[in-house]
């Protein structure tokens, strides 16, 4: 069948995007991700090829959606004379638009599932850390110099590469707890839960 735009042009831009991702997730659920094409996600989403295309540049960004992730500005001005434990603020640097979450919660929770589901669209979301990854890397530095000043640079160095990788795990679990609570009706994770999650496991880590 011929996708055409008669749908489209009766829908809002965020319906549109939202009906080309709702599409894109439950074809990569149902057919894994190697044996989903744009021409499937169009014709399941009533769109044509073109219009797919001005709202998204390839398949892995249909499945991941525009919604990147940030430092956010106003816990990056504190973070870094902050006596906080250093593991939860930093996780809490990071910000996604609460849109991308609870806009449409089935949808989240299904583009959690797929991503969780393969390697191939983990890996992609795990790339798209590495555009705050500097910014992350430098703000986690900059605490750990002004606070642990006795840290050789070399030993310093470890430390931020090795916090920085737990962030990004620590991302990845929190998204796979917030569709679970999504899918279960119970409350997600706060900042608090967070923070006493991480200092009853490190300890049983070492």
């Amino acid at each position: 069948m011929m996708a055409t735009d008669a749908g489209t042009r009766r829908r809002s831009r965020a319906d549109t995007a939202r009906a080309i991702e709702g599409a894109a997730i439950e074809l990569v659920l149902a057919h894994g991700y190697a044996d989903v094409t744009v021409d499937m996600i169009c014709d399941a989403a009533r769109v044509s090829q073109r219009t797919f295309f001005n709202y998204f540049k390839t398949k892995d960004a249909a499945l991941l959606g525009n919604a990147l992730p940030e430092i956010d500005v106003e816990r990056a001005r504190v973070f870094a004379d902050s006596t906080g434990p250093l593991l939860a603020e930093a996780i809490g640097l990071i910000r996604v638009d609460t849109e991308f979450v609870f806009d449409d919660e089935k949808l989240f929770a299904d583009r959690i599932r797929a991503i969780s589901s393969h390697p191939e669209l983990l890996a992609r979301q795990m790339e798209r850390l590495a555009g705050i990854e500097t910014e992350l890397r430098q703000l986690i530095g900059a605490r750990l110099e002004l606070q642990h000043p006795e840290l050789e640079p070399a030993d310093r160095a470890l430390q931020i590469d090795f916090i920085t990788n737990i962030v990004a795990g620590a991302m990845r679990f929190l998204g796979q707890a917030i569709a679970r609570s999504i899918e279960s009706g119970e409350p997600p994770l706060d900042q608090a839960q967070l923070g006493r999650l991480i200092a009853d496991v490190l300890p049983r880590l070492g």
